[in-house]
């Protein structure tokens, strides 16, 4: 008849303070060699029970404090690699509904054994075996990115997900720093949640570019094979930078804008679909301002679909023919028809920004242009009088100041 747990533990315990108290005593190294070898072995059994009990965890659900008492109890079992994948408990519990919420506890106890080595967080940055692709994707990684198979489960999953992600983050275990790299894994509608979580703490890393010079939004659209983690990206972006039109024009190294990337890999009727299902019709941010500066060879697709966003004010109070003149783009002899049909009143506007008058903006710009000079003063020769009388006054005005 076997011994049951308690009365097996309690006669070894009493063996082992035998064994103890006969140090010195017992003249027979081979009896402790043997002791010892048997005292090994026990422990690496331990070690590999406890280690195999955590890989378990989403089937035997234990409580946070059990599986506390666990690794407290035998750390080495925090090391035990799963003998499929070779991964360590912190790695495996990431992939169920049912043992993410350990990962906080195995990764804070984790970094005071130094799992995966030193300075790894307790096993958070070591490459997961399973996704080690040209990526070299760690456990956070796999926090953010992975999903249920079950798609009934993808907002639970995701909810899961999240909350370890504030765990981890009230104990310090996941920093601002690393958000700029966990964005793009996290940019698809299954993580949606986790990935809203990591923007809104970090906002200027959605605008950050890749540690090969890439920015972000370029790397989902090479990534993915859908539109919709694009969409997902540029509606967000939009929260936080809607003056600059989210990261929808923003440039790769070679000048090349995300929509530009977006149509070359989609098609422009997909991506235009895209950009509209987060830019209304009727919007009221600046967006033409922006194609006709950083996507021309857009600009008519962009008019068509958003015309009257050709009356607003871009977030320096310019109209859209004040942006034009100070892109410097436009000169009378590659666009004549954009000065003929401007009104008296825009050609004696002020620029809200450079304070001058659009036939000085013209002369200024670029290397100047005096044949766009001359037409504008031309449709309005008092325009150069009331500048010398402004130019007059603020010198007085400076000199009184003296």
């Amino acid at each position: 008849m076997s011994l049951s747990l308690g009365k097996a533990f309690m006669d070894l315990n009493d063996a082992m303070n035998t064994v103890i108290k006969l140090e010195g005593k017992l003249n027979d190294q081979a009896f402790f060699n043997d002791i010892n070898k048997l005292a090994t072995t026990m422990m690496n059994g331990c070690t590999q029970a406890t280690g195999k009990a955590l890989h378990r965890l989403k089937t035997s659900k234990p409580s946070e404090g059990t599986v506390k008492q666990m690794v407290e109890g035998i750390p080495s079992s925090l090391s035990y690699k799963d003998d499929e994948d070779q991964d360590f408990p912190v790695q495996s519990a990431v992939w169920y509904i049912d043992s993410i919420k350990y990962l906080p506890i195995l990764a804070k106890e984790g970094i005071k054994h130094n799992v995966g080595g030193i300075d790894k967080r307790g096993g958070l940055l070591v490459t997961d075996p399973i996704l080690n692709d040209d990526d070299n994707w760690n456990t956070l990684h796999s926090l953010v990115n992975l999903t249920d198979d079950d798609a009934l489960n993808a907002i639970p999953f995701d909810t899961a997900c999240l909350n370890a992600m504030k765990e981890l983050r009230k104990d310090g275990l996941l920093v601002k720093t690393d958000v700029k790299d966990l964005l793009y894994p996290a940019c698809h509608p299954a993580a949606k949640m986790r990935f809203e979580y990591l923007a809104e703490w970090d906002p200027d890393s959605l605008m950050a570019m890749t540690p090969q010079g890439l920015p972000y939004v370029h790397y989902i659209i090479n990534k993915y094979q859908s539109l919709s983690s694009f969409t997902m990206y540029l509606r967000t972006s939009l929260k936080y930078y809607p003056q600059q039109i989210g990261c929808l024009f923003q440039k790769d190294s070679d000048g090349k804008t995300s929509i530009r990337c977006a149509i070359e890999k989609h098609g422009r009727d997909k991506t235009f679909k895209a950009i509209h299902d987060c830019i209304p019709t009727d919007t009221t941010l600046p967006i033409l301002h922006h194609a006709a500066k950083d996507a021309p060879e857009d600009f008519n697709d962009f008019s068509v679909r958003y015309p009257s966003a050709i009356y607003l004010r871009d977030e320096n109070g310019r109209s859209f023919t004040q942006a034009q003149l100070a892109a410097g783009t436009k000169t009378f002899e590659n666009d004549c028809f954009f000065f003929l049909r401007l009104s008296d009143d825009e050609i004696a506007e002020v620029d809200p920004v450079t304070k001058q008058y659009p036939f000085l903006i013209a002369a200024t710009v670029g290397t100047g242009n005096l044949s766009t000079v001359y037409h504008l003063l031309s449709k309005n020769p008092s325009l150069l009088d009331r500048y010398g009388k402004q130019v007059t006054r603020e010198r007085t005005e400076e000199q009184e100041g003296a």
